[in-house]
């Protein structure tokens, strides 16, 4: 039994104490893999530290700033998860100095990338002070839906009342698998969002759609929630001297229908 078979019975009987079997089995269907990026458990990831390029790859700019290197992620040595790559080593950059891009507008295309195939070590150019490198283990959970995506509005249409309850639910889960102070660190499965659902966020500002003018549709908004997967999720942590906020995290997101290395970053921050 895999690590997120191990986890059913778990969800099963939490659930179970407050909610109707037919929820609890609906609630279950939406729970999706994903991989838990935290110390111990031997190094499986590094942020920080060297970056990798690929050879005779210039080092990454956007309207003339230098990229920051946040870490790379070799999927090969991760729990398999769906809808991402079984293999390859991918290497992520973003503007991390203020002005931060938020990943907002189409024209922030640029602001941050993400490389893979043959990655060598190279030097960061002298403006670029480079993150200390911080090994982390991988553990693989079951994670949840966050309450404001889209499928949980539907779910509360249908079934009168329980958002409120899964909202408390909800948050025992991630008190169970991220303990207070842990940064959120995370490859694949639901995003443990800030503010909005990212699919809807991705759509809107990849292909300059105004959100004000032609609003989504309920439909609509669960369609791109499907559509739009988390590829790594990175969350403010002192030990690489990020602060995105209190709490503030990036999405690097990608489309079903694209390539890996097309991914939509997204910032989300408190006020």
């Amino acid at each position: 039994m895999d690590r997120y078979e191990a986890q059913l019975p778990m969800l099963r009987s939490l659930f179970g104490i407050f909610l109707a079997p037919g929820i609890t089995e609906a609630l279950l269907r939406l729970a999706r893999p994903a991989v838990r990026l935290a110390t111990g458990g031997g190094a499986r990831v590094r942020l920080g530290g060297s970056p990798l390029l690929p050879p005779g790859e210039p080092w990454p700019t956007w309207q003339g700033r230098p990229l920051d290197y946040l870490g790379a992620v070799d999927f090969a040595r991760l729990p398999r998860l769906p809808c991402l790559p079984p293999r390859g080593t991918y290497a992520f950059y973003y503007v991390n100095d203020l002005p931060r891009p938020w990943g907002d507008d189409p024209s922030q295309r640029g602001a941050w990338r993400v490389f893979t195939g043959e990655l060598r070590p190279t030097a960061a150019p002298p403006e670029v002070t480079p993150s200390p490198e911080r090994p982390l283990g991988a553990a693989a959970f079951l994670s949840l839906p966050s309450p404001q995506e889209p499928i949980l509005r539907r779910l509360d249409g249908s079934y009168s009342g329980v958002l409120s309850v899964y909202e408390q639910l909800y948050a025992a889960w991630q008190q169970y698998v991220w303990p207070d102070h842990v940064p959120v660190h995370q490859v694949g499965g639901w995003p443990a969002l800030v503010q909005r659902p990212l699919g809807p966020d991705c759509h809107c500002a990849s292909t300059g759609r105004d959100i004000a003018a032609t609003p989504l549709s309920p439909e609509e908004a669960t369609t791109l929630a499907d559509q739009w997967r988390l590829l790594l999720q990175l969350d403010s942590d002192p030990h690489l001297g990020w602060h995105w906020g209190e709490p503030g995290r990036i999405y690097f997101c990608t489309h079903q229908d694209d390539p890996t290395e097309s991914t939509w970053l997204t910032l989300q921050a408190t006020p």
